[in-house]
């Protein structure tokens, strides 16, 4: 499988997806020349990756030549590489100056070379049969360099990087996120560091430039001229055919009237005939009838946004629920009388180890009471709307709505139909027939 060689800011966990359902499903045969790379399974990748091309990093391991700066030991300092390119499919870096050599086959010599000078014919002589390659290294032999302003003995280096702020940047389309160093190692420059380091990110070698606009690009100035004029509600709700297209209740019937649309229409195409009265109210009423015909109030989306609303809301009520009970209980002392309820010889308590409530005692207690209580008016609610009526402002109760009557008469209708039935078996009498013969008790 090919490899997801970069040399970007990922965008986000499209390695993570493996093209095939197995490692061996289009695999080439050991027949045909061709470069083997190493298979890593989707679930041992590197999921978020904190080294990107442009990071400065040391090896952890390998050759003492590539490691340390005097190629023996870290006395001197180590050897710190630019990152070139990632294997995201692999888990491997590219580093800047970690190569290795690649034989090539040794190219022909060239046509004039009876015409060649003595130091070209030299070069051509002396023309190295191999080239070299980037050597990959695995992600976790490298460290990312915070520090490296001092000496060279003195840089500091991460080794433990975490990342924090996980989110979808809508601007540049990708997932981004914070890397923190918790962990530094180098010089006594790294005790210093306290806290969590945060570690920016490198930035591109080439800023990006915008290409110069055409005749077909839309100018700057008119893309963020503001054409839609929203109306006030107040406005709305003064103006005629506001009730047909307002929704009384969240199961209200869909709008059937198109009045408001075909008006619109008509008005634009023919704005001569319509005065500026009626324009406006069909300015001010087409948003309102297009939000219900594309987006009605028993969408998906309306209805996910309206319960996370109400999740909200109740969250909201039940902290300040929690908040007001433990100011009372507060203000009232605590709970200081009540060692002396307690001490009373009707209680008989002795030798009962009792203690105080504390703050988040009391508040549990006031959240639960007001969850239950908040659970007990759902249930009647529900059962209230599936009876069919319907909560009236003025007086503060449940009234019969249209729903109920109608639920009513298919009741009534359904006990006559029983009733009838029964009357009907009791009453049954058998006529006599030909070749038939009827019993005394049931003749008619």
């Amino acid at each position: 499988m090919a490899s997801t060689i970069i040399s970007r800011i990922p965008r986000g966990f499209e390695h993570l997806i493996a093209p095939h359902s197995s490692k061996f499903a289009r695999k080439v045969p050991s027949r045909f020349p061709h470069p083997t790379t190493k298979f890593v399974q989707p679930r041992d990748r590197i999921k978020k990756w904190n080294i990107r091309p442009g990071d400065r990093v040391r090896m952890t391991t390998g050759k003492a030549k590539d490691v340390f700066r005097n190629g023996e030991n870290s006395s001197e300092g180590w050897k710190v590489y630019t990152v070139k390119t990632v294997d995201l499919a692999r888990n491997r870096v590219f580093l800047e100056g970690i190569t290795n050599k690649k034989a090539q086959p040794v190219p022909p010599l060239p046509d004039n070379y009876a015409t060649l000078d003595e130091q070209e014919k030299k070069n051509v002589d002396n023309a190295p049969n191999f080239i070299d390659i980037m050597r990959p290294v695995h992600y976790s032999n490298v460290q990312l360099c915070v520090d490296e302003s001092g000496e060279v003995d003195q840089h500091v280096f991460a080794s433990r990087i975490k990342t924090q702020e996980t989110h979808f940047n809508k601007y540049t389309q990708r997932l981004e996120w914070r890397r923190v160093a918790p962990k530094l190692t180098g010089t006594v420059a790294a005790e210093t560091h306290l806290e969590e380091t945060d570690m920016p990110w490198p930035k591109p070698e080439k800023v990006y430039e915008f290409p110069d606009p055409d005749r077909n690009d839309t100018h700057n100035d008119e893309v963020r001229k503001r054409t839609l004029q929203l109306i006030d509600v107040p406005t709305i709700a003064s103006t005629s055919g506001y009730n047909t297209l307002f929704p009384t209740h969240l199961l209200a019937p869909p709008l059937q009237n198109q009045v408001v649309s075909d008006g619109y229409l008509t008005s634009v195409r023919d704005p001569e005939h319509f005065d500026d009265a009626t324009k406006q109210i069909a300015d001010t009423l087409m948003p309102l009838h297009l939000s219900e015909e594309l987006s009605p109030r028993w969408a998906r989306g309306r209805q996910r946004a309206a319960w996370g609303v109400r999740r909200d809301r109740e969250e909201e009520e039940k902290r300040a629920v929690g908040k007001d009970a433990v100011r009372e209980w507060e203000a009232g002392g605590k709970d200081k009388g009540l060692r002396d309820i307690l001490d009373l010889e009707q209680i008989s308590l002795e030798g009962v180890a009792l203690r105080p409530r504390t703050r988040a005692e009391v508040r549990d207690a006031a959240q639960t009471s007001y969850m239950v209580e908040n659970s007990e008016k759902q249930a009647e609610v529900y059962q209230n709307r599936r009876a069919g009526m319907k909560f009236d402002l003025e007086s503060g109760e449940w009234v019969e709505g249209e729903k109920a009557v109608e639920i009513e008469r298919k009741r009534r209708r359904r006990e006559r139909k029983e009733r009838r039935k029964a009357e009907k078996m009791v009453n049954l009498r058998l006529k006599q027939g030909e070749n038939m013969v009827v019993p005394d008790a049931v003749r008619a």
